[in-house]
């Protein structure tokens, strides 16, 4: 059946109030203009939309209160209002309520024979205007990921290319056809890269090498591990293959990480090294690593505890007669030696710190020539209990007991003086065994010049009477 052309066929019978029923239903604001385009009533069953309209549109132009932009379209509908059909539709954005904030609405309008009024028909757009901004958000949301993800891209690309691992990347099906190889494998392996994109890995390898290749291929898909094999390739080159998986796109793939056997072999020389550096790092001894010249560069733990330092980079760059006693002479003297030499040498000195005074502590060092010189020390606390039995001298003791039996036999002066000398050679005899008979940091103990206790010793014939006076 055809549609029909006449539609005042098909309302010619209806009532006012079913007029006025479907004129709701198809418009969600109504204006009512006179000839000069001036507001003369309006109407909307839609609450939301009477909300945001203002409230002062009656008797005012409609081409006033529409935005600059909208305002040659209302032009367009006034001019196109006639009685023989509805204009075309437009959209215009009304003024509103809430500040800076437009109402789009699709309107048409037509001229009513019965009272010569302009009547416009509106549908609000305003859920479509935010589906319109939503969706322009959407796309800026996914054009600034897409930049993104082009750049993350090509900074992986930049690293892929010029890291120094060499790296080919296949597919895991039976052929194992190669996807990707940056320029480190193209060289490490001498072949050209367009020739081998998309063709098989396994052709890269002699026939007795494919069973044991795809073996390692399989099993590492089926666990999921990584997994290390030594390959001949073709021309005899000796390379160690370490492979792991990963999915793209929903499809296994396959990460191979070329090396030459002698760089992976030196590789395991190496982690053997770290394991020596676990093992100083977590010493019982302080460990520091230092410039020729004194300065910081490496500490293990219990170092930073014997320095009541907050942490390694609290010493890093800081010298490291700073964390000593002031006993420094024999320790200068022995980075004095140390310096362009590739020997061991060994002080007796102490560490200074505020929470807990100072310690005693045995020094060796090493200096070290090569890859870069430096002098690598350790620092051993002595208890200064160890040697308590040695310190105190059997026959001292035993005279101290007989000045004692010398009260009233005795004047008091004399008594005083020899218990003076005996104090002072316990003094003595208890600093040369802390500093491993070292005078010099013997002396620094004391608070004694090195010639005052030179003369000491003398005096006490704690030395041979031939050794001459220390300058």
């Amino acid at each position: 059946m055809p549609i029909s052309q006449e539609p005042q066929k098909l309302y010619q019978n209806l009532s006012n109030n079913e007029l006025s029923h479907i004129a709701q239903a198809s418009a969600d604001i109504s204006f009512v203009l006179d000839d000069s385009g001036s507001i003369q009533d309006i109407y909307s069953h839609n609450q939301s939309l009477i909300k945001q309209i203002p409230d002062d549109l009656i008797g005012r132009l409609w081409i006033d209160v529409v935005e600059t932009d909208s305002r040659k379209k209302v032009q367009y509908l006034l001019d196109d209002a006639n009685l023989n059909q509805v204009s075309k539709f437009r959209q215009i954005n009304l003024t509103s309520n809430e500040k800076n904030l437009s109402l789009p609405i699709m309107c048409a309008s037509i001229k009513a024979l019965s009272n010569q009024k302009i009547i416009v028909i509106g549908r609000n757009l305003a859920e479509v205007a935010q589906l319109q901004q939503d969706l322009v958000a959407a796309q800026k949301k996914i054009s600034q990921n897409y930049l993104q993800i082009n750049q993350l891209e090509e900074r992986f690309r930049s690293i892929f290319e010029i890291g120094t691992e060499s790296i080919i990347i296949l597919q895991a099906d039976g052929g194992y056809p190669i996807i990707e190889m940056n320029n480190n494998a193209i060289k490490r392996l001498l072949i050209a890269k367009n020739n081998y994109i998309g063709k098989s890995f396994l052709s890269l390898l002699p026939a007795d090498e494919l069973s044991k290749v795809t073996s390692l291929f399989q099993e590492m898909l089926a666990t999921g591990e990584s997994k290390d094999l030594d390959v001949s390739f073709v021309g005899d080159k000796k390379i160690r293959v370490s492979a792991s998986s990963f999915i793209n796109s929903g499809r296994p793939h396959l990460l191979l990480n070329l090396k030459p056997l002698e760089l992976a072999q030196s590789a395991q020389l190496l982690e053997s090294d770290s394991l020596t550096v676990k093992a100083i790092e977590n010493n019982s001894y302080g460990f520091v690593v230092c410039t020729p010249e004194g300065l910081i560069l490496k500490a293990n733990k219990a170092f930073i505890k014997l320095s009541n330092a907050k942490g390694e980079q609290e010493l890093i760059g800081t010298a490291i007669q700073n964390y000593l006693g002031s006993e420094t002479a024999d320790f200068a003297q022995m980075m004095q030696s140390l310096k362009g030499k590739a020997s061991a040498q060994s002080c007796i000195s102490s560490i200074s710190n505020n929470s807990s005074g100072i310690k005693l502590v045995d020094i060796s060092a090493v200096s070290v020539a090569h890859p870069r010189a430096c002098v690598g020390m350790i620092f051993r606390q002595m208890d200064s209990r160890q040697n308590k039995d040695k310190r105190i001298d059997k026959k001292l003791v035993r005279s101290s007991e007989e000045l004692s039996m010398l009260v009233g036999k005795v004047p008091l002066k004399d008594i005083l003086t020899e218990t003076t000398d005996l104090i002072e050679q316990l003094c003595i005899k208890a600093a040369l065994d802390l500093s491993n008979d070292n005078r010099v940091s013997a002396s620094e103990i004391l608070g004694l010049s090195r010639q005052s206790l030179y003369i000491k010793l003398r005096k006490y014939g704690l030395v041979d009477s031939d050794v001459k006076a220390i300058d």
